[in-house]
């Protein structure tokens, strides 16, 4: 059996900077023989690219972080979730830790509702306002996750 022939990588890494350099250098000499007017096309298309790839870069990166948040308001404790689905969640039963639940009609696409913990009920009786649920649970038809509840 007869070995393929493998360039050696020494030589070839030694071809592709040289051909690195001049390119380089033909661009830095065509830059240097521009006009003004030129130059300043080039910045300006260049900010453009670099704004354009770092918007794109940030969308892809950041991303809303599914989950609930709990906030000691003025008015008490508000447990805040949001539908980052992309489809009505009907039916919404909200369900925190120690069994306290609570109803909603309708949670749309995007949608962040807000529900004072004292909304929630077990057996009748309202939540007491010192509650802290470290989870809350969604059961619908679309939906039944468990999330963790961060606090602000």
């Amino acid at each position: 059996m007869r070995k393929p022939n493998v360039p050696d990588p020494v030589a070839a890494a030694q071809r592709v900077k040289g051909i690195a350099r001049e390119l380089a250098a033909d661009v830095t000499e065509g830059y240097r023989k521009s006009s003004r007017g030129l130059r300043l096309r080039v910045a300006i298309v260049g900010a453009w690219v670099l704004l354009s790839l770092g918007s794109v870069a940030t969308a892809l990166y950041t991303h809303e972080r599914e989950g609930a948040t709990l906030t000691d308001t003025f008015v008490g404790r508000i447990v805040s979730l949001k539908n980052t689905s992309g489809e009505n969640w009907t039916d919404v039963t909200l369900t925190v830790e120690g069994g306290f639940t609570h109803f909603l009609r309708t949670l749309r696409p995007g949608q962040e509702v807000g529900v004072d913990l004292t909304k929630f009920a077990r057996d009748g009786l309202p939540a007491p306002r010192d509650l802290a649920p470290r989870w809350i649970e969604i059961e619908c038809s679309q939906v039944s996750k468990r999330l963790e509840i961060r606090k602000q």
